[in-house]
């Protein structure tokens, strides 16, 4: 059985030791020049979805990350203006909160907050370039099929169009797995 507990686990969590192999490695497979032909453009296709998944599967884990990190920035923040601040001598609300937020834990934790922020924008950014090279990919194949199509109309004889109805309108269908609501 797979639960969430399994997938988004952060029990052993490090930022600085995150995986980013695999994405790297589908970045690295993309092609660098925007020329490619039909078969690369369909293997692209797959590429781009896998990449998509994967930032969004490590987003999810920086997500909870992030909410465990504020919780215990806020302990942190907490505990210095309570007790610290209180063991310093600091008397007043003002000077007890100037405490907290000077606090060496409290600054390690806001830290680790904004570097995982960061990650989390590096992913969602990485996520986006995928995706713009799917849309790309896409718009490609839907134009080379359709090119494809029309070629096969304008044939006499014997065509490789085995269903009924219009194949210009067979052709506008999206290829990638969409449904056309409209």
């Amino acid at each position: 059985m797979s639960s969430f507990d399994e997938k988004i686990n952060i029990s052993n969590f490090s930022i600085s030791k995150m995986d980013l192999s695999e994405i790297d490695s589908l970045t690295s497979r993309l092609p660098r020049n925007g020329v490619f032909d039909l078969n690369i453009a369909e293997k692209v296709l797959i590429i781009t979805l896998e990449g998509q998944n994967l930032c969004q599967e490590k987003i999810v884990i920086l997500d909870r990350w992030i909410g465990n990190l504020e919780a215990k920035k806020n302990k942190a923040w907490s505990f210095a203006a309570l007790t610290r601040a209180k063991e310093k001598g600091y008397k007043t609300a003002k000077d007890k909160e100037w405490f907290a937020q000077s606090d060496d834990d409290y600054i390690l934790l806001l830290n680790d907050i904004t570097m995982a922020k960061a990650s989390k924008k590096w992913l969602e950014n990485k996520a986006s370039y995928f995706s713009g090279w799917h849309y790309a990919v896409k718009t490609f194949l839907r134009r080379d099929y359709s090119l494809e199509n029309s070629a096969n109309l304008s044939t006499v004889g014997y065509t490789n169009n085995v269903g009924g109805g219009d194949s210009l309108h067979n052709s506008q269908q999206d290829i990638c797995g969409e449904h056309d609501w409209g």
